[in-house]
């Protein structure tokens, strides 16, 4: 008998390994270095529980934009680029973006609430995100998806970066206008 959750664990598993041979096709990107997919793929969703116990999931943002971050407090790449996540989730609020963490911690919600505060992040904080880290393959952090307002994988960004600069900015608007 075939077990779904398996072939479709793998089959994601092979769509995702296209970032790592895709070409960029748009400076945006470019500017990011941001690997486009070769071919369209939903991005896994994930059900998982914020910081202030809200549940949330990927198919809550579909509409928008989705700048979905892996990251962990031990991960100072990942500190270092939280608040400009912070910054871009401000100036983009009000154009169908959605800025979302997602920690690898286990066990650290002390940390964890401690550095929100401490970097006044005010976007979504998923816990216990595991499971989701490994649905995405995630391997390295911070590691940073694109996701369309259809559920779309449309870049993968590894290592972190200055999600307030000019060339963030402009990832953003090739992907509110369909590029």
């Amino acid at each position: 008998m075939i077990n779904v959750q398996l072939v479709t664990r793998s089959l994601i598993a092979g769509l995702l390994g296209l970032f790592s041979i895709s070409v960029m096709a748009s400076p945006a990107y470019d500017g990011m270095k941001a690997k486009k997919p070769e071919q369209i793929v939903q991005a896994p969703d994930f059900a998982l529980t914020t910081l202030d116990q809200k549940a949330i999931s990927l198919s809550d943002y579909k509409g928008k934009v989705v700048v979905l971050n892996f990251w962990a407090t031990y991960c100072i790449p990942c500190r270092i680029e939280m608040p400009s996540l912070e910054k871009l989730s401000q100036k983009h609020q009000d154009n169908d973006v959605a800025v979302v963490a997602i920690s690898l911690d286990e066990g650290k919600e002390k940390a964890i609430q401690s550095l929100v505060k401490k970097m006044d992040l005010t976007f979504p904080i998923a816990m216990k995100g595991q499971s989701a880290g490994d649905d995405y393959q995630v391997s390295v952090l911070p590691v940073t998806y694109i996701i369309g307002k259809q559920g779309e994988l449309l870049a993968r960004v590894v290592g972190d970066r200055d999600w307030a600069s000019e060339e963030a900015d402009q990832l953003v608007e090739a992907v509110l206008a369909g590029e």
